[in-house]
């Protein structure tokens, strides 16, 4: 590969300095055990009834009241973006604790989320809830498009919920940064994730000014992580995902990006599931690939 000649002056310096006031937080067993984080179809129906499980649909307003999980909350993806500039980044605290009080979630809620089947906004809402500590979050495989095939009870009316308490605490473990990942370039104890497309990787298309892919990241899409069940996107078995990412020690630190963090934040939940020291790279390509003084390779 042809290293992109950005190599800005101080680099070494900065790293250095970065270094001293940046650690990434490890547990002391170095690998966390494998958890499901995944519900199906039946397990959802079983438990819509449990005032504890607190069901959010992350599609927009519109496709929900089109149809959705009877008794499901509305939680459109966007919103857990920040309102302000860098409106690509996540949210405050602040107001990530009022969306998720408002919708009816407390810090002891069993929330399942689901998008449509393609896993990405759910799987950006289990990053956000994550990283502001919520510790009882799981997604719908099949997500609506699976229910809706089983013929499950669906409703096109808002669900009324009584808000509660969010309490968030962030876990600095789980967020990546521009620094962090700078450093992870030639850190042999980390990896990093490009979760696009292959051909955003290898700079043949590219959603920012530059083109190409973070130094030393290799290239798992996020697709990858589905196969086809009787017409549904459904995430893979814990086996067939140890194949796909069979490249990636886990117990080294990963950190995941795209392009503006839902497709990596997929990604981030399967490394999760599989037990593996995983953190997202929020900003992803579309702050790196617009800073011409970040390093890039083709």
């Amino acid at each position: 590969m042809v290293r992109d000649k950005l190599h800005y002056r101080g680099l070494a310096t900065l790293r250095a300095a970065v270094m001293l006031l940046t650690v990434y937080a490890v547990s002391a067993e170095g690998v966390a055990e494998q958890v499901s984080l995944t519900v199906d179809a039946d397990w959802l129906k079983q438990n819509l009834a449990d005032k504890n499980v607190v069901v959010v649909d992350t599609r927009d307003r519109e496709m929900y009241l089109a149809g959705h999980v009877s008794g499901a909350v509305n939680i459109p993806v966007e919103l857990t973006f920040s309102p302000r500039e860098p409106k690509d980044r996540v949210a405050n605290i602040t107001h990530i604790q009022k969306l998720f009080g408002d919708a009816g979630i407390d810090n002891h809620s069993q929330v399942v989320l689901y998008d449509h089947g393609e896993y990405i906004n759910a799987g950006r809402v289990f990053w956000v809830l994550e990283v502001y500590g919520h510790k009882y979050v799981k997604l719908l495989n099949g997500g609506f498009k699976g229910w809706v095939n089983k013929q499950y009870p669906i409703s096109s009316e808002q669900t009324v919920v009584k808000p509660r308490q969010f309490i968030a605490t962030i876990q600095p473990q789980h967020l990546a940064t521009r620094l962090h990942t700078l450093l992870a370039i030639d850190d042999d104890s980390k990896f990093i994730l490009d979760a696009r497309p292959e051909d955003e990787y290898t700079g043949k298309f590219s959603q920012s000014a530059r083109a190409g892919h973070i130094p030393s990241a290799i290239n798992i899409p996020w697709d990858r992580n589905l196969h086809d069940v009787d017409g549904v996107p459904t995430i893979k078995s814990i086996e067939e995902l140890k194949q796909v990412y069979k490249d990636i020690d886990p117990a080294k630190k990963t950190i995941t990006y795209c392009n503006k963090g839902k497709q990596s934040s997929f990604s981030y939940f399967i490394l999760r599931q599989l037990g593996h020291d995983v953190s997202h790279y929020d900003g992803s390509w579309f702050e790196w690939g617009n800073d011409a003084k970040l390093p890039i390779e083709k």
